[in-house]
């Protein structure tokens, strides 16, 4: 009985003694010293500097009427987001040497627009990376592509 008296009294003082000790190694937030203006939005301290005014937001402007340009102008001009686009694709072809055979058959029959256009879609589509094609396969479709343009502007088909 007397164990059991003295083990009881170690343990109230050891309960005693908790509480003083966590209070005295209590941390502290270090962030409390950290100067925040939006602790002071409800209360402002009037010697503290002043912040800046929030901006008003401004009416949108009306947009003016101007006269659309004539057509031959809106065919040349290419939006923005139609460059980075993926080409829709016309033909069903796999290969770049398909696209070339295609064209070579359309400039034996004098058909030049098919040509252009079997040229100038292969490389788009090469730009756009859907369409593999070797160096030398490139280098003839560009070649193409400028026969084809001035092919078209002699008047051709």
């Amino acid at each position: 009985m007397p164990m059991r008296r003295v083990g009881a009294g170690i343990v109230v003082a050891l309960c005693l003694n908790a509480s003083a000790m966590a209070e005295m190694f209590k941390i502290e937030n270090p962030a409390s010293n950290i100067y925040n203006p939006a602790d002071r939005m409800s209360d402002p301290n009037p010697l503290s500097p002043p912040t800046q005014p929030v901006p008003q937001p401004t009416a949108p402007k009306e947009a003016t009427t101007t006269t659309p340009p004539p057509p031959e102008q809106v065919r040349e001009q290419r939006a923005p987001h139609q460059e980075r686009a993926v080409p829709h694709k016309r033909s069903s072809f796999t290969t770049a040497k398909a696209y070339l055979a295609v064209a070579d058959d359309a400039y034996n029959k004098g058909d030049y627009r098919r040509f252009l256009s079997m040229s100038e879609e292969a490389l788009s589509r090469i730009r756009a990376g859907t369409l593999t094609a070797s160096k030398k396969a490139k280098q003839k479709l560009l070649r193409n592509r400028d026969l084809g343009r001035k092919l078209l502007e002699k008047g051709g088909r």
